[in-house]
């Protein structure tokens, strides 16, 4: 199973059975550094798990090399790698990054409902049916004729 960088916005290693895979690295064990990938993955109240990686594209190359042969990209821990490089167009004007794009405009406030009793009152007076021989035309809508059997 291959990892998934957990960076937000970040789509590496979500592809299909075969593509070549995205070279990722585990969080670090030194708290100091693992609190700055932590601030990097941008996540609202979110801690690592053992599987959490970031991927390669994160990094700039003076952190990480490839040894020889057959060997793995690693980062070069004395350099104590961070990653920086965020390809995002969500950027606030102060260059932090958002998870969430906030609204510009404002919400109107609630207005408050005046009920008026007296026009209810009529209402209620108006719509009173108490009888069959009440209902007359006006209640038909338009294009509509009453019909009125005294038979039935």
């Amino acid at each position: 199973m291959v990892n998934k960088c957990c960076v937000v916005n970040c789509r590496s290693n979500y592809h299909n059975y075969g593509e070549v895979s995205t070279v990722v690295f585990s969080f670090p064990k030194n708290e100091e550094l693992k609190k700055y990938w932590i601030k990097f993955v941008n996540r609202k109240d979110w801690t690592p798990t053992n599987s959490s990686v970031i991927c390669i594209k994160h990094f700039e190359k003076k952190y990480y090399k490839k040894g020889n042969k057959n060997q793995r990209f690693r980062l070069i821990k004395n350099l104590k790698p961070i990653p920086t490089i965020f390809d995002c167009t969500n950027l606030t004007e102060e260059g932090s990054l958002q998870l969430i794009k906030s609204s510009n405009s404002l919400r109107k406030s609630l207005t408050k409902r005046i009920f008026q009793p007296d026009q209810y009152e009529q209402f209620l007076l108006n719509d009173l049916i108490n009888s069959f021989n009440d209902i007359t035309e006006s209640f038909a809508p338009d294009g509509f004729s009453f019909l009125k059997y005294d038979d039935h």
